[in-house]
Formats: C-alpha cells, sequence, structure tokens
C-alpha cells in the first residue's frame, strides 16, 4: 500500500512538472511571437511609405527616396535603371541617393519601389533643360610655355584622361562605406568656375563637368564622406588627383592637388584631410576642382551634397 501510494506521489509530481513544462513552453511561444510582432509591425501596422525630395528636378541635380515603415530590403529603378538604397542604422529608413544626368533629356521619367519582387509605388519625375553658360577655354602664357593648347588639351582630356577614369568610376561597389549627409571638401566654399559651363577656344570646346572652388595652394582638402581611396594619379590636364569611392556607384574627385596625404587604398572617413589644393596640370592659378559621379556620370556636386543634407 506504502508503495502505491509513493507511486501515485511519483506520478503527481510528474503529471505537474509535465504541466509546468508545457505552461513555460506556451510563455516563451507567446513572448516570441510579441517580439517577432513587435519587430514587423511597422509592416503589419503600416504600409510602406515613401518620401521624395522632389519630383521637379533639372539635369544634374539629385534627388532622395526614403522608404519608411519597411524592415525587409526594397529596390527600385528610374528611368528603368536601378537605383540603389541604404538602411539608415538611426530610423531604420532606408535612403536612395539618385542623380540626374548632366545630358539627361527633358521630360518625364517613371521611378518604381519595390519589396520581394513586388512594386508597390510608382511616380513620374520630371526632368527640365537647365541652360549651362558658355566661356572661354583660357590658355595663359605660362601654360602655353608648358605645352598646352586648346586643341591639346581637349584631345587629351577626350581620348585619354576620360577614357582612364572611366573604367574606375563605372564599377559599382557593392559595400557602403557612407552612413550620413556629405559635406564640402574646404571648410570655405566659394565658387570661382561653374559646373557645367561650356569651355570654347575656336573650334575645341569642353563641358566642365565639375566646380571650381577657391583655394590657395595647400589649403587642407577633406574628404566629402567615408569611403575607399581607389585612384590616385597626375594627369595631363587633371593635375596630381584622387578619387574616392563611397559605395553605391557614388564617387567623388579632388583634382589639382598640390600633395597627396593618403594611399591608394586607404579607408578614409568623412572629413579627414586627404590631400592639399594647388594648380598642378592644366590651371590659370591654385583653386581645387571638385566632382560626384554616379556610376560614371557626373552630376552638380554642390547640388548632391545640399541634397543630401537638406531631405536626409
Amino acid at each position: 500500500m506504502a508503495k502505491h501510494r509513493k507511486f501515485l506521489r511519483k506520478l503527481k509530481v510528474a503529471v505537474f512538472a509535465k504541466k509546468h513544462w508545457m505552461i513555460w513552453f506556451i510563455i516563451i511561444l507567446t513572448v516570441l511571437g510579441i517580439i517577432f510582432f513587435l519587430s514587423q509591425k511597422n509592416s503589419l501596422l503600416f504600409p510602406p511609405k515613401v518620401l521624395i525630395s522632389s519630383a521637379n528636378l533639372s539635369q544634374a541635380d539629385t534627388f532622395l527616396v526614403v522608404v519608411k515603415n519597411q524592415p525587409n530590403e526594397v529596390t527600385g529603378t528610374f528611368n528603368s535603371k536601378k537605383i540603389y538604397f541604404l538602411k539608415d542604422k538611426n530610423t531604420g529608413d532606408w535612403v536612395s541617393i539618385v542623380g540626374i544626368v548632366v545630358n539627361q533629356k527633358p521630360g518625364d521619367y517613371p521611378l518604381t519601389i519595390s519589396r520581394e519582387g513586388k512594386t508597390f509605388f510608382e511616380k513620374n519625375i520630371t526632368v527640365t533643360k537647365r541652360d549651362f553658360p558658355t566661356n572661354p577655354l583660357v590658355v595663359t602664357p605660362p601654360l602655353i610655355q608648358k605645352g598646352y593648347t586648346a586643341q591639346k588639351i581637349v584631345t587629351t582630356i577626350v581620348t585619354k584622361e576620360n577614357v582612364e577614369l572611366n573604367k574606375v568610376l563605372k564599377v559599382v561597389t557593392p559595400k557602403v562605406y557612407f552612413t550620413k549627409p556629405f559635406i564640402y571638401p574646404l571648410n570655405n566654399v566659394t565658387v570661382v568656375g561653374d559646373f557645367g559651363d561650356k569651355r570654347t577656344s575656336q573650334k575645341y570646346g569642353i563641358q566642365h563637368l565639375g566646380v571650381d572652388l577657391r583655394a590657395q595652394s595647400g589649403t587642407p582638402v577633406r574628404a566629402a564622406n567615408n569611403g575607399k581611396v581607389i585612384f590616385i594619379k597626375s594627369l595631363p590636364n587633371y593635375g596630381k588627383m584622387i578619387i574616392i569611392d563611397h559605395g553605391l556607384g557614388i564617387c567623388s574627385l579632388y583634382l589639382h592637388l598640390s600633395d597627396v596625404t593618403v594611399t591608394k587604398g586607404a579607408i578614409v572617413n568623412q572629413g579627414n584631410v586627404i590631400a592639399f589644393s594647388g594648380d598642378t596640370g592644366y590651371a590659370t592659378g591654385p583653386h581645387l576642382h571638385f566632382s560626384i559621379k554616379m556610376e560614371g556620370a557626373a552630376v552638380d556636386p554642390l547640388r548632391f551634397i545640399k541634397a543630401t543634407q537638406e531631405k536626409w
């Protein structure tokens, strides 16, 4: 009889332990379900929200696309060409910086945003014509003495220098180095040569696809954002120059430098001094030529920076 009671007690304990275990199992599953729900709440409770910095732009402009309430990766296209998104670590938003190429034909172009292969947003972006001034292609007596002529300048840039640079600039790096808006490469920004102006001399001419900033020789030049130094070289017209790859097809270029403080392959942070300004190559005086390229295509660098700072 005592053995029977002892067996019953063990059975009750076992049944209680089993029920206890089941209760904890249900609690754990419930907690995991709540955690999953909260992690997905933006997409479950709120549909994705798309913000566009501007839908009316001109040639060489930049606009931002921000996707909110979407935990999973999004993709997109502009004018049927893929655009790239990065995830903002602070807000969880997906951000894409989209450039309008300088020679984009005016008109309406479709922007589409998708997730898991399904498009959930479509909008036309209007691109208008931008008037670029025409200025003389200046060749000073000191430059003539160095062997520069209008013909030689244009021919070398078009057939040699740009060909070499395009091979580097058209490579889209999958790694994203930057996580915040871009900054200006100089502490003080004064434009002395506009973006996009057409410089001509007799039958020779070329478009200025960067901006010239006032800078005495030896002025510190800073990285516009985090990135990797992918090109350092002295070229006949562009002078001593640096290219930084920031990821997502975005590169910044710094020309006519007097000296460089970084090496090829170096990882630099935004604001790091990477060089000093000068007048190497084809230059009528000391200054910094600064460019932004997106998959090899030029955009207005000052409008690019302004767009990232104001709309991000």
